[in-house]
């Protein structure tokens, strides 16, 4: 089975997983299921990560004390 990392399309909008759970808001790896397809298709879920997500992780790559 594939392998991918999804992430919520809306921070506020909480995507519910096949066992009960919310994904994390912050991209969560999953098994692409016919449920996942269908939140991909649907436009809840997307494998492209949040801008928000690039910064912070550009960010949290700087040397500490550089700007």
């Amino acid at each position: 089975m594939n392998t991918v990392t999804l992430y919520p399309t809306h921070k506020k909008v909480k995507v519910r997983k096949p066992d009960g759970g919310h994904l994390n808001e912050h991209g969560e790896p999953v098994v692409m299921t016919a449920f996942w397809h269908r939140r991909v298709r649907d436009g809840s879920v997307t494998q492209d990560a949040p801008q928000d997500s690039i910064d912070m992780a550009k960010d949290s790559a700087k040397p500490k004390g550089s700007k």
